[in-house]
């Protein structure tokens, strides 16, 4: 058994396909379907259930291939302290956030990072969480921060925390900045993000609940988008607190903290299960945690004189 064999049953089993796999790994089918069933060989027992739609592990396959995740992890970990050992901190980081922390949270770290750390190239990702998460599975992003997710083949999600939301309202509909309100008081026209990983089902669960007194409700992908079409109107949007941190100084937009509501968004890092983080990615992460940790303390300290007198 060697690396190669190893890497090719991993990729089979995330991918659910040998043609899916050759694809990932710039390699044919016929190669390595003649690995695998050398592999199997090797092993004296399947590893596969082969149907006409692709290969499944059998319960063997599965206990094995976590075995093989911890193998690449801990190559590809000695592979980094060498090369941290060699040139210090530099490489490259390729990263996804979650559109709200992106724009909330984010440049700070990135201003602290870029300055301490010149010799690092950066590439930061843009777009749904939908899209962002794949890219991660796919080896295009080395980590994703954003909305947690369900277990996900090939990926490893560490849990940060829970966090409070916000409402965010176009001034015109006459709510006093700051108040706490009721989601189930006030009837809304609510904006509501259309990627499944983010707030939307949690959302649409408040919403059959009666937890959410709801006129009219709109989807939009961007969060840009959604947030200048409320400024522009008299509908809502419940979005994370470091959202609503961000544009109490947006004389359009009426910020509040939602008061009795189970409603709370869950964040997570998420990077490939075989690829551990990078000595800088992983200092990039520590700064981000970092200025999410100061921001959750502003907002509550805005928020408790509020509360408290609700």
């Amino acid at each position: 058994m060697d690396l190669r064999q190893i890497r090719y049953f991993v990729a089979a089993c995330e991918e659910g396909s040998l043609s899916a796999a050759a694809v990932r790994l710039n390699c044919t089918a016929p190669g390595i379907s003649q690995q695998m069933s050398a592999l199997e060989a090797k092993l004296g027992t399947s590893l596969f259930v082969r149907t006409r739609r692709g290969v499944n592990p059998t319960s063997a396959g599965r206990r094995f291939y976590d075995r093989c995740l911890a193998v690449l992890k801990a190559v590809s970990e000695a592979q980094i302290e060498i090369e941290d050992f060699k040139a210090g901190l530099t490489g490259t980081i390729s990263a996804g956030f979650a559109p709200g922390v992106a724009k909330s949270i984010l440049p700070q770290a990135l201003v602290r990072f870029t300055r301490e750390f010149p010799q690092v190239d950066i590439e930061i990702a843009s777009g749904t969480a939908d899209a962002l998460v794949a890219e991660t599975f796919n080896g295009s992003l080395d980590f994703y921060v954003g909305q947690y997710v369900k277990p996900h083949v090939g990926l490893t999600s560490e849990h940060i925390g829970r966090y409070q939301i916000s409402l965010l309202t176009g001034s015109r509909r006459g709510f006093t900045q700051m108040k706490p309100v009721r989601l189930d008081a006030v009837p809304l026209k609510l904006f509501v993000p259309s990627a499944e990983n983010s707030l939307r089902p949690k959302i649409e669960d408040a919403i059959q609940c009666g937890e959410i007194a709801i006129e009219r409700r709109i989807l939009i992908d961007s969060l840009s988008a959604g947030l200048e079409f409320v400024s522009q109107a008299d509908w809502s949007g419940i979005l994370p607190y470091w959202i609503g941190l961000r544009e109490l100084g947006n004389d359009r937009i009426t910020v509040n903290p939602i008061a009795d509501s189970t409603l709370s968004v869950d964040m997570a890092l998420i990077y490939p299960a075989q690829k551990p983080l990078s000595r800088p990615a992983r200092v990039l992460y520590d700064y981000f945690l970092q200025e999410l940790q100061r921001t959750e303390e502003e907002w509550n300290r805005l928020c408790a004189p509020a509360l408290s007198s609700a």
